[in-house]
């Protein structure tokens, strides 16, 4: 199963706030003042798209689970109306609106009156360009890296008008990222291969999430050397680079047991099968690039490295 989007970029700024544009430097990030209500906004999303809002958004509608859970995690959750199906955490989802998945309810989007539509990068071309018909704002969130949650964080917390909150969350993140990496990244640890499974026999490649967690983790991922974001693998490529640790998700996209991964021909002879280390890992812990991502990074890090985690 491939995960695909359309095309994106690292820019992730917001460029303009009313008149007023005090700006900061901070990381991989700009963060700006916190806003007020009534304040025209100007910034830009993680597809160089630049939006324009005439103030801070008080209706908003989210059409994936990584921006519903970002913008509860930063307070504005009061200001969600609807959302995706898959959209189940946290439990306050559960009484909004529901506009549909891959295929959105356009019309109960706009019955719901959104002044700003927020996406991830996976939903479908033709589904936000039916938003764009419709002339309602939307913004896509395109995260790659730890350091991009961080900063789609600190950017919907600004224009929603929880800067300030966002920054302290951002803040008790990087620390936790921190306590991760300075033992998997330490000099002297010893990093073992990594098969990291999302779908049956597709992994993550450079320039994915997935990958960067590996490596966050303390592991070295065997599609390293792929050209691509999301990899379909061979059961003859798994078998040949015998990796010494094995990951499978497991929720709504899969349900791969870990026997599913044993009994398959020949892997019962992997160093991961062998040497019984192969875990489960709940998907929305690792797919979907909120806070929740570092509660991921922990169980991963925890799997590669028992030993740093004790």
């Amino acid at each position: 199963m491939q995960k695909s989007g359309i095309g994106r970029t690292r820019n992730i700024a917001i460029i303009a706030i009313a008149i007023i544009c005090i700006v900061a430097a901070v990381g991989a990030g700009m963060l700006l003042i916190d806003l007020a209500e009534g304040d025209k906004i100007t910034f830009v999303d993680d597809y160089g798209r630049t939006i324009e809002l005439d103030g801070v958004p008080s209706r908003i509608v989210s059409i994936a689970p990584t921006p519903t859970e970002i913008l509860f995690a930063v307070g504005a959750g009061d200001r969600v109306v609807g959302v995706d199906d898959f959209s189940d955490y946290p439990a306050e989802t559960a009484d909004l609106p529901k506009v549909g998945n891959y295929e959105l309810n356009i019309e109960a989007i706009v019955g719901l009156h959104p002044d700003l539509i927020v996406s991830s990068d996976l939903v479908p071309t033709a589904q936000l360009k039916a938003i764009e018909d419709r002339d309602i704002p939307y913004m896509i969130l395109a995260t790659r890296t730890m350091e991009d949650v961080f900063a789609d964080i600190l950017l919907v917390g600004n224009i929603t008008g929880h800067l300030t909150y966002a920054e302290e969350l951002v803040a008790s993140l990087s620390a936790r990222v921190d306590a991760v990496t300075n033992l998997t990244q330490a000099e002297d640890v010893v990093r073992p291969t990594v098969y990291f499974e999302y779908y049956p026999l597709w992994t993550y490649g450079p320039g994915s999430f997935g990958h960067d967690l590996i490596e966050l983790a303390g592991g070295v991922n065997i599609a390293e050397d792929s050209s691509e974001e999301y990899v379909q693998l061979t059961d003859e490529y798994v078998l040949a680079t015998d990796p010494e640790i094995i990951v499978f998700t497991y929720g709504v996209m899969t349900t791969t047991t870990e026997e599913d991964i044993i009994s398959r021909p020949g892997w019962d002879g992997i160093r991961a099968v062998e040497e019984d280390r192969v875990f489960a890992i709940d998907d929305d812990l690792t797919s979907r690039y909120g806070p929740r991502i570092v509660d991921g990074l922990e169980q991963l890090a925890a799997m590669i490295h028992p030993e740093l985690f004790e």
